[in-house]
């Protein structure tokens, strides 16, 4: 049986980014109810961000051999629920929408105490033909993340976490190898027109950000010919009078050198990209944690919530973790340099989901044209 396995980060995240689109959407809820027992920690990590008192309903729908009943049926209610939830704005939490059964049957039995509004988070939704329905007076539903028709394998099931979080990286990484195959295929249909002109879009993109105006610094990149053209924002940034520079392979890592104006002289390296002299100097990293930081960070692909897939060396993970620490041990934290992270590239490289490890750093917005 194929199967999803999900980390505490994985929920975290997740968790995070639909607390972020509940406050967006101006649904403001007055109490949490969370469906036991999958929704508990859900609800709890919610709570973090959308700071609610949390009830508790239990529903059993699967047997003790995990096959589905015929309906679902209380086994824990919550106690004087109309004092608790008459008038309120409730926000409904579970684990995963899966036939919807559960989901449609707590919504009603929740309805039957007068709430004044209705609301349903799930952290997965399951993309299939489902068994209940959602009952019309739900006036908001969201889900953290949209799933294939897979048995999930959440950590606070797991009897062995470390054998879990081993299985989940190991799938992760098969993941990242198919959708970097994936990419790289995609990249290569793109012709030089469509490129010119979704670079040029890019670029005017780049420069719109808030931290533009405000970067004393713009760490850019040189394209390969499979990624997006960054030669027109390094151009217009560099005409604009910003410092930019660009990043040089040492060993295992990457150092950024700054670029003038004769950067497209430079000898061409094995990828055909303009390599930076060995006799320009190096940023130092500690040097760049004291100026404001705009950098562009290529990719393979992307996500809204912050996930991005290199090409699996972990130079930039490696480089944008070092300048986060060097930010951290700032002499003066309060008056700690920006640093602001764009991931850069096509509209296509935008997915759903990027599969993340701990070590990957997290962009701040994307740019795609």
């Amino acid at each position: 049986m194929e199967k999803y396995r999900f980390t505490y980060q994985d929920i975290h995240r997740t968790v995070k980014s639909l607390a972020g689109r509940i406050t967006a959407s101006d649904y403001d809820p007055d109490v949490i109810v969370a469906i036991g027992s999958g929704g508990f920690i859900p609800a709890r990590m919610l709570r973090t961000f959308i700071n609610r008192p949390i009830l508790t309903v239990g529903v059993a729908y699967y047997d003790k051999d995990n096959k589905p009943t015929a309906n679902p049926r209380k086994v824990q209610w919550i106690e004087e629920a109309e004092r608790e939830l008459r008038g309120k704005r409730i926000l409904l939490v579970d684990e995963v929408d899966d036939s919807r059964a559960t989901l449609e049957y707590c919504v009603r039995e929740l309805l039957a105490h007068g709430p004044a509004a209705i609301a349903v988070a799930v952290i997965h939704n399951k993309l299939k033909e489902k068994r209940g329905a959602m009952p019309e007076e739900v006036a908001l539903y969201l889900s953290g993340l949209d799933i294939a028709d897979k048995w999930v394998c959440y950590p606070w099931d797991a009897r062995d976490i470390d054998e879990h979080d081993r299985l989940a990286w190991e799938e992760k990484g098969e993941k990242k190898a198919a959708l970097r195959t994936e990419m790289k295929e995609r990249l290569r249909g793109v012709d030089d027109a469509e490129r010119a002109k979704r670079s040029a879009a890019a670029a005017a993109s780049f420069s719109e950000l808030a931290a533009y105006a405000s970067a004393d610094m713009v760490l850019a990149f040189l394209s390969m010919r499979d990624e997006i053209d960054s030669a027109p924002a390094i151009d217009a940034a560099l005409a604009a009078g910003k410092r930019v520079a660009v990043p040089r392979i040492a060993g295992d890592d990457i150092e950024f050198v700054e670029l003038g104006g004769e950067w497209r002289s430079w000898p061409r390296d094995r990828w055909d990209i303009p390599a930076p002299p060995a006799a320009l100097e190096a940023l130092a990293v500690k040097a760049l944690s004291g100026l404001n930081c705009l950098v562009m960070a290529p990719g393979l692909a992307f996500d809204l919530d912050g996930g991005r897939l290199g090409r699996g060396k972990g130079y930039y993970d490696r480089f944008l973790s070092s300048l986060h620490a060097a930010r951290r041990k700032s002499e003066s934290p309060e008056g700690m340099a920006g640093l602001f992270v764009a991931a850069y590239g096509y509209s296509f490289q935008r997915v759903s989901s990027v599969p993340r490890n701990i070590s990957d750093q997290a962009v701040d917005t994307l740019i795609l044209a």
